[in-house]
C-alpha cells in the first residue's frame, strides 16, 4: 500500500472518528436530561461570570460575518501568494464543508423538550465550526516558516470566540464541542481529498 493511500485512509478515519464523538456529544448533552441539566447549568454559570442574564448580541454578534470575510480574504491572499490552486481548493473545501455540514446538523436534528432551558436545536455551532474551520485553513496553507505563529494566533482567536458564544448565550458548552469537532471532520476530511501535507508547494502545484 502506496503512503498516500495510507495517509488518505487515516484522514479518513480521523473525520469518522470527529463526527462519531460530536454524535457522542450530542447524544449525552442534548438527548439526556442530566446532560442537558449540566449543560445548561455550566452556560448560565459561565454567562453570569460574564454579566450577561440574557442572551446577548455583542461585539461578536455584530461583526462576526465581517470578521469571518476578512480571514477569506487572508486565506486568498496566501493561496495567491504561493501560486498554489491545490491550497486554495483544500481551504474551500475545509472551510465551506465545516460550514455547510454544521447548519445542516443544526437545522436537522432536533432537541427533546425536557424541561431544560430553550427547546430549539443549538447543536452543532455554525459560529464555532467557521472559526474553527477557518483557524485549520490558515495553519494547512501557510509557509512553514510561519506556521506555528499562524497555528498560536488563529487557536487563540477561535478558543476566544469558543467561549463568547458561550458567555453571551448563544450557545451551550455541548454546542462549542460539536462545532470544533465538525471543523475536525472538515480537516480531516480536506486532507482526504485534497492532500497538502508533506507536499513542496511550489509554483501552481
Amino acid at each position: 500500500m502506496s503512503s498516500a493511500t495510507t495517509h488518505r485512509i487515516g484522514t479518513l478515519a480521523g473525520a469518522v472518528v470527529a463526527i462519531a464523538l460530536a454524535a457522542c456529544t450530542f447524544a449525552v448533552f442534548v438527548r439526556w436530561y442530566p446532560g442537558q441539566a449540566s449543560d445548561e447549568q455550566t452556560m448560565q454559570f459561565w454567562a453570569t461570570l460574564l454579566g450577561h442574564d440574557v442572551p446577548t448580541t455583542g461585539w461578536l454578534g455584530h461583526n462576526q460575518l465581517a470578521v469571518l470575510a476578512g480571514i477569506g480574504v487572508v486565506l486568498a491572499a496566501i493561496c495567491i501568494c504561493r501560486r498554489s490552486a491545490r491550497l486554495a481548493a483544500h481551504a474551500t473545501v475545509l472551510v465551506l464543508g465545516a460550514v455547510i455540514v454544521a447548519v445542516l446538523l443544526k437545522s436537522g436534528l432536533e432537541r427533546p423538550s425536557l424541561g431544560v432551558g430553550a427547546v430549539t436545536n443549538s447543536f452543532p455551532s455554525n459560529t464555532v465550526a467557521a472559526f474553527g474551520a477557518a483557524a485549520f485553513a490558515l495553519i494547512s496553507i501557510s509557509p512553514k516558516r510561519i506556521r506555528r505563529a499562524v497555528a498560536a494566533v488563529s487557536l487563540i482567536g477561535s478558543l476566544t470566540v469558543s467561549v463568547s458564544v458561550v458567555g453571551l448565550q448563544w450557545h451551550r458548552p455541548s454546542d462549542v464541542i460539536g462545532g470544533w469537532l465538525v471543523a475536525v471532520a472538515a480537516a480531516f476530511a480536506a486532507e482526504c481529498v485534497v492532500p497538502v501535507r508533506g507536499r513542496a508547494l511550489t509554483g501552481t502545484s
